[in-house]
């Protein structure tokens, strides 16, 4: 038994996990779409292939999948491939179903009852999903205690706050971190020291999880929708560097989620974990030998480890720079790139880059992955789910992944969209001129003479023009539909659909192209870093070798989460539009009005 043809040995791919399963074909227009391992055992073709194949040393012959190191290739996809002549995806990179329920389950971790969950994690309850909790008293300060009676463990519930000095400045501390307010004018403003800001902040932010856990529970366990239509982005933050010889900053990935009617954020989320001693994990990873592991098998495959973020620099001194041209030139670079290597995010890092020293970047496409199957949850309920995303590597990739059986039912549709973002303000006038320019033309009426139905009707009207002659890059399955609305904040907008929209009708696929922004991410992008100081862009000179030290950005990358959500509570919740006279949590059903800061600082005070 101790030779290595008896020795057990991980499935070739791997297997769903509690109720995860990222691998599969990723291509809509396949056949084989949203096939997983699972499913495809029990198909009949699957089963006649391997009927005769009693003996267990004999390899199952697979129909669909050819597996080969760490990708798996798509049979169907490769002979649509053979038979159009055209670019469409045939491999797809293997990912570890454990590291992306690991990264769920961290980022979903604020919408769990204290006292639903056993927290021992050898619980066998944890596979299930099937909790027995009960109540289990108190201890000594007052923390209520819960018993499992799965493994008879007995964890406490969230800890008691401590109690702060001076608390009646919470108020306007809450208010000086959303007003951009550096922390050493905070330090300054109310004579603390800066130990004493980083626990308030901890404070501040436990309070503001506590609060929008309770509002966005609703979403799933009571509200109900007959539409939401999303729209996805990214930023990149570095974060300083903690080592003056290096001089080496950490770049990390955030991405959200927003409701394009209500401007609702649902999700805000960095590819960074501080509960994890670097340390201890690349010892371990060093002892168990992780990296000479396929990386999907990996213990570690959630983590940037040293090894791999030394390859990753390799790699991308070596990656070809084709972005350049006009915008057609780009759409079809980038479509290109995005096939080449579609799995994995743009985090291909430099010589000017570093892992952090504390708590451990995590691989992007993870935390894209965990992003969206957090999306899912919490629009469960929704009927219909039309998602609008930035044109980036690995962002479609990990939708599909997430969605497939509701874009199988017919129940969610997926939508690339690309504009021309880098214009400066006076050209981005030229272009919204040059957009009315084009309606006027095509109607003979001057823009500003239409009411709102008539600019919806020729709009549609144009769209449906451009459907029926798309663009369509030289070797690309992708069709692009040029958006004509007049929209300073989105210049030359061209929209791409990765679902099936051709069973609507002209008007219905018109109304979702029109439809299409990023716009409501956008907008959250913008205010958070006119609002929140360490957000803000750095200043980079051609002297300091792209190298950034910015006076705002902090030194603990857990900050950019942390501060993050503070602020997606305040925007949600307490930000009232200028236009609209509500919040965006008003406008989505989640609040009757605008919410007083005060009643999240003290949320569950007196309870």
């Amino acid at each position: 038994m101790s030779k290595k043809s008896c020795q057990k040995k991980p499935p070739r791919i791997p297997a769903e996990f509690r109720g995860i399963q990222v691998n599969c074909c990723k291509f809509t227009r396949c056949e084989n779409f949203g096939l997983t391992p699972e499913k495809a055992r029990e198909t009949e073709l699957f089963q006649e292939y391997n009927k005769d194949k009693l003996n267990r040393q004999v390899r199952e012959s697979d129909p669909y999948y050819a597996i080969t190191g760490n990708t798996i290739k798509c049979k169907s996809c490769e002979q649509i491939k053979t038979f159009t002549g055209k670019n469409n995806q045939v491999y797809y990179s293997l990912k570890s179903n454990i590291a992306v329920r690991e990264e769920f389950d961290r980022i979903s971790s604020y919408l769990i009852k204290p006292g639903s969950v056993c927290t021992n994690p050898d619980c066998p309850s944890h596979e299930t999903e099937i909790y027995d909790i009960k109540k289990n008293g108190y201890t000594n300060k007052g923390v209520p205690r819960f018993k499992c009676k799965v493994c008879g463990k007995a964890p406490t519930g969230k800890p008691i706050n401590r109690i702060h000095q001076k608390p009646e400045i919470n108020k306007l501390f809450f208010k000086s971190l959303v007003s951009k307010s550096p922390l050493r004018t905070l330090e300054f403003r109310f004579d603390m020291s800066m130990g004493a800001i980083y626990r308030r902040i901890d404070f501040i932010h436990r309070q503001c999880m506590a609060f929008v856990a309770q509002r966005e529970r609703r979403l799933y366990e009571s509200k109900s929708f007959e539409r939401l239509y999303l729209c996805t982005d990214r930023i990149v933050q570095k974060s300083n560097w903690t080592n003056r010889k290096s001089k080496k900053n950490c770049e990390f990935y955030g991405i959200a989620t927003a409701e394009l009617a209500t401007d609702y954020v649902l999700a805000f989320n960095f590819n960074y974990d501080p509960d994890v001693d670097p340390a201890e994990i690349e010892n371990e990873a060093a002892e168990i030998m992780d990296s000479e592991q396929l990386k999907h098998n990996r213990k570690f495959a959630r983590l940037w480890l040293n090894v791999d973020f030394e390859q990753s620099k390799i790699d991308r001194a070596n990656k070809k720079q084709r972005l350049s041209g006009n915008q057609q030139e780009r759409i079809g670079n980038k479509t290109l790139e995005m096939l080449e290597d579609e799995e994995q995010s743009s985090e291909l890092y430099d010589k000017f880059t570093a892992l952090p020293s504390q708590g451990m970047e995590v691989h992007n496409e993870y935390t894209m992955a965990a992003h969206f199957y957090l999306i899912k949850k919490l629009t469960q309920n929704a009927e219909m789910t039309r998602f609008y995303l930035d044109l980036d590597a690995g962002m479609k990739t990990w939708l599909l992944a997430a969605f497939k059986e509701e874009i199988l039912e017919g129940r969610c549709d997926g939508f690339l969209i690309n504009m021309d973002k880098e214009l400066t303000v006076d050209v981005k006038r030229q272009e919204f001129q040059k957009a009315k320019d084009a309606i006027e033309k095509y109607t003979g009426v001057p823009y500003e003479a239409l009411n709102a139905k008539q600019r919806t009707t020729i709009i549609n009207q144009m769209i449906i023009d451009d459907i029926k002659s798309p663009f369509q890059p030289e070797g690309s399955v992708d069709s692009w539909i040029k958006n004509p609305t007049p929209f300073m904040g989105e210049p030359n907008k061209m929209i791409s659909a990765f679902t099936n929209v051709e069973r609507f009708d002209f008007t219905h696929q018109a109304n979702l192209y029109r439809k299409g922004s990023l716009h409501a991410v956008d907008r959250f992008f913008q205010k958070l870093r006119r609002r929140v100081s360490m957000f803000e862009r750095p200043f980079q000179s051609g002297s300091n070798r792209h190298r950034i030290w910015n006076g705002y950005s902090p030194y603990n990358p857990a900050m950019y989460q942390k501060m993050g959500d503070i602020y997606r509570v305040f925007y949600n919740y307490c930000d009232v539009s200028s236009k609209y006279k509500k919040t965006p949590a008003m406008r989505l059903g989640l609040a009757k009005g605008p919410v007083d800061i005060e009643k999240i600082i003290y949320f569950e005070r007196y309870d």
